[in-house]
């Protein structure tokens, strides 16, 4: 029992840093795509570096499902829970929205920021707090039901229904706050199938040492799918955010047999995993930063070399970025 749980840190620490690597690569592929002629070189290989981020988000409430399931204690009581989550998340998430305000977006109404800060509309990445926050709420009332594989079915129905209807049969508008990308259907499943890999991974990792060789093969086959309308041209005429979206039936397929594949190692101790596991620990510092960064180097690299749609531009960002986060969270510490 005592390996199984050292597998589960080590196992989590590997999917949540390279989950905010990923994030980064999506971030800065996309700033690319935007400003770079459609289907050239520089588009294309950004296109699918922007694919290949798309387990980002998914992975990160798998594992935030997982971390609350193998944590949580039914006697705590909800309220002391709630007010626990809270605290690990919102004081920072308020920080950062000022920041963002004072330096970036410069729009200092009251109401709006206000407004903008409990809907997570500050900056085009703080959607992920009002969300996860949304799951916490959830989650003592569902808890006993995320062992069970019914509910990881029904949660499966639920997001792909969401999915499946607003990507193909319906058009969403901003206003409407239903189909918003906020709202938890779309993402209850990797929330529960994270609860329900925490309560039964120790059958689960018995079972994937077995069909590692099957696991591989799922892994590719998702990234093919992944990538399907980039392959088959299908892709034109359409416009970047519906190709690009997390809200893609491939998407959940390619996520999911993302972090099973993970689990398949035998990750060891190292100076690898120490890397990673500092990544880990100051990945949600990272998240709230990165973004913010992102930008200002992009309008600092603009005002030096107009064009951003290159690689050395990807290159620097990705590095500025990263180590820039990295940077202000050991600042943060000194504080």
């Amino acid at each position: 029992m005592a390996d199984i749980t050292k597998r589960r840190v080590l196992e989590m620490d590997v999917i949540r840093a390279l989950a905010i690597v990923a994030v980064i690569v999506l971030h800065v592929s996309a700033t690319i795509l935007y400003r770079s002629t459609p289907y050239s070189i520089t588009y294309n290989a950004n296109f699918i570096l922007n694919q290949f981020s798309r387990f980002s988000v998914p992975a990160f409430i798998i594992i935030s499902g997982m971390g609350l399931t193998i944590s949580y204690k039914e006697g705590c009581g909800y309220f002391k829970f709630i007010i626990r989550r809270f605290l690990k998340v919102v004081p920072q998430y308020i920080v950062w929205c000022l920041l963002y305000i004072i330096i970036i977006t410069k729009d200092f109404n009251i109401h709006t920021d206000l407004n903008n800060i409990v809907y997570g509309n500050v900056f085009y990445h703080f959607y992920f707090v009002p969300l996860i926050i949304e799951l916490y709420i959830i989650f003592p009332f569902i808890y006993k039901f995320m062992e069970k594989k019914w509910w990881l079915l029904l949660s499966f129905l639920m997001t792909s229904f969401f999915i499946i209807y607003t990507y193909y049969f319906k058009v969403v508008t901003p206003d409407q706050w239903f189909w918003n990308k906020k709202n938890l259907f779309y993402w209850i499943f990797y929330f529960s199938l994270g609860g329900y890999m925490g309560k039964n991974l120790d059958n689960i990792s018995q079972k994937l040492k077995k069909i590692g060789p099957i696991v591989c093969v799922m892994f590719l086959l998702s990234i093919f799918t992944l990538l399907y309308s980039f392959i088959t041209g299908n892709q034109y005429g359409k416009s970047i955010d519906y190709i690009t979206t997390f809200q893609r039936p491939s998407v959940i397929f390619y996520s999911t047999f993302f972090v099973i594949f993970i689990f398949s190692f035998e990750w060891k101790k190292g100076l690898f995993m120490k890397i990673i596991r500092y990544i880990s620990n100051t990945s949600y510092d990272i998240y709230l930063s990165q973004a913010g960064i992102l930008y200002l180097y992009t309008q600092y690299y603009i005002g030096r070399y107009v064009h951003v749609d290159n690689l050395s531009f990807g290159v620097k960002a990705f590095a500025v970025t990263l180590i820039g986060s990295i940077a202000l969270n050991e600042i943060k510490k000194l504080l």
